[in-house]
């Protein structure tokens, strides 16, 4: 029986040229390592080490070499000591009338949502004179509506995003401490966010963990807040109150989950898909009728931050257990609660969305926010 070859002429050409491509992408990476190498400094204060930048430096160089070869799926992520993200590009956002006119922005997102269904559909019943606000590239999709619910403005900002580290959070001053205070669309702006909220304002009380960058600042020794940290996979992990008071057991529970930062309000609103908002809560005044606003996920790197605001024509505001009720009904599974208030504020495209109380921003301490992935062209 005559032997054939598995490489036919075609795939040996293939394999070749592959192979210079794949060499001609790592020199040209080799000769420019230096100029985008960070200092020892900076390496301590990242996650991301240098020889995981050379990592997506190759991938991303090998996916542009080998475009219309090989499909190489270029990798982005940022880099938690840099306070600013990467400027969004101004033609990835839009704006729509009706839901359905969104049909291909959602198609479009189908490889970031990975099977993953968003909230929003093309049926949602958006508020009359009202629009959906909206964002895409490839490693970020962000949609922005408002809706009426049991006579309350909900406006809901859902993000799906492709990197953990697109999940920020940025303190007023840029670092934790400073007593700076600023509105929500002043750090907005000054961050690059494509979506960001307003946050737990950790400046208003004394007590409460705070985790930023992986470093425990304050914590709660009489263990009164429930407590959600954001961990390196972008998970919300939610521990009630009690469970950690001393300096040792935080820095244990933060070193062991790889937590990245950490938002001291609450209570825990849905867990586990089961609603379970306590009677009492030292602070938030969750049995009365107010604004509220809370951080939630729907899947891997998936989340909806919501406000429920006294907008012109609402006819009621929620209790927190109201709030969280009709939260449970739209199938969120997991839920926490953030500042609310006037301090509740939801910004898109450096714009304030929602209807804030007293028609103007509180001065705050502090944002969460999602930015896209992808490098400003140098």
């Amino acid at each position: 029986m005559e032997h054939r070859s598995r490489f036919t002429p075609i795939r040996y050409a293939v394999t070749i040229a592959v192979s210079i491509a794949c060499l001609a992408a790592t020199v040209s990476l080799l000769g420019t390592l230096i100029r985008w190498a960070p200092s020892s400094a900076a390496r301590e204060n990242t996650r991301m080490g240098l020889s995981d930048k050379f990592d997506r430096r190759i991938t991303n160089g090998i996916s542009d070499a080998l475009n219309g070869i090989v499909s190489v799926p270029k990798e982005y992520w940022l880099n938690d000591s840099d306070l600013v993200a990467p400027a969004p590009r101004r033609e990835c956002y839009g704006e729509a009338a009706d839901p359905a006119l969104l049909k291909d922005t959602l198609a479009q997102a189908e490889p970031l949502l990975d099977g993953q269904s968003t909230l929003f559909s093309l049926h949602t019943p958006i508020k009359e004179d009202t629009t959906v606000k909206y964002y895409r590239d490839e490693t970020i999709l962000a949609l922005t509506w408002k809706q009426v619910i049991d006579g309350g403005v909900y406006t809901f900002s859902e993000v799906k995003i492709a990197h953990p580290s697109q999940f920020r959070r940025f303190l007023a001053g840029g670092e934790y401490g400073t007593g700076a205070l600023y509105t929500a669309t002043e750090m907005a702006k000054s961050v690059n966010a494509i979506s960001a909220s307003s946050a737990d304002y950790y400046t208003y009380r004394p007590y409460g963990i705070t985790v930023n960058n992986g470093i425990t600042y304050r914590l709660d020794e009489d263990g009164i807040l429930d407590v959600c940290f954001i961990d390196d996979e972008g998970d919300l992990l939610m521990v009630p109150r009690g469970q950690l008071i001393t300096q040792e057991e935080v820095e244990a529970y933060v070193a062991e989950h790889h937590v990245r930062f950490s938002l001291a309000f609450g209570p825990i609103l849905i867990q586990d898909g089961q609603e379970c908002t306590p009677r009492s809560y030292i602070i938030g005044e969750i049995g009365k009728n107010l604004t509220r606003a809370a951080l939630c996920q729907l899947g891997e790197l998936h989340y909806v931050v919501v406000t429920v605001n006294m907008e012109p024509y609402a006819v009621n505001m929620p209790t927190l257990k109201q709030f969280a009720g009709n939260l449970q009904k739209l199938g969120i599974p997991t839920a926490y609660s953030i500042d609310g208030g006037q301090t509740a504020t939801i910004v898109m495209d450096n714009t304030l969305i929602n209807s804030v109380d007293y028609g103007d921003q509180r001065d705050i301490s502090d944002i969460i926010y999602f930015a896209t992935a992808i490098p400003e062209v140098e």
